[in-house]
């Protein structure tokens, strides 16, 4: 079974490089976002196959390592833009993977969501990224268990920007299938 492939990276790789991506027209950005949903996409569908006891939380685990390898490639893209994006969405990616190993390792945080994200703030500020990422890794767990990400106020010049932003796109990911659901159960 198999949940993300190197193949599949590529295709958005190729789609990008197609794309004329412009920060004048957000609406070119939004192949980003939807590179980043397709591996939150790929996550829930590993939780669900252990839910449905088709493969073992280690498997599960190991899915996951095999989309970070996937993602620690160097791609070629034919322009800066691109290469800037993909490296932020890369960065989204990696606290959207280690939230989904924090969740199948069962180590969630007792602190709330909100306290998670301010700590991880003041850890970026002083210097500290290991323990900033580790923090927004176990909100995105916390994110992916239930809980409802509040609203923040990030400042823009965050070097973990990327970090949150990968676990609001959980949060996201999350309430549209929500909203899925509901709609289907309405009919």
């Amino acid at each position: 079974m198999e949940f993300y492939s190197e193949r599949r990276l590529q295709n958005w790789v190729d789609k990008i490089n197609e794309l004329k991506v412009s920060e004048e027209d957000p609406t070119t950005l939004l192949v980003f976002d939807q590179m980043l949903e397709d591996v939150i996409i790929a996550c829930f569908n590993i939780i669900n196959a252990v839910k449905r006891r088709e493969i073992k939380k280690t498997e599960a685990l190991n899915e996951i390592k095999k989309i970070k390898n996937i993602f620690n490639k160097n791609f070629e893209f034919n322009s800066e833009l691109k290469e800037d994006l993909f490296f932020l969405t890369k960065e989204s990616v990696k606290a959207v993977l280690a939230s989904f190993e924090y969740f199948l390792e069962g180590k969630f945080s007792k602190k709330d969501l909100k306290e998670l994200i301010k700590d991880a703030i003041e850890s970026e500020k002083k210097g500290n990224l290991d323990l900033a990422f580790d923090m927004i890794a176990r909100a995105g767990a916390k994110i992916i268990k239930g809980e409802s990400l509040p609203e923040l106020n990030i400042p823009d010049d965050s070097e973990i920007i990327g970090w949150i932003d990968g676990i609001d796109a959980i949060s996201t990911t999350l309430e549209l299938s929500r909203i899925d659901v509901s709609q289907i159960s309405e009919e």
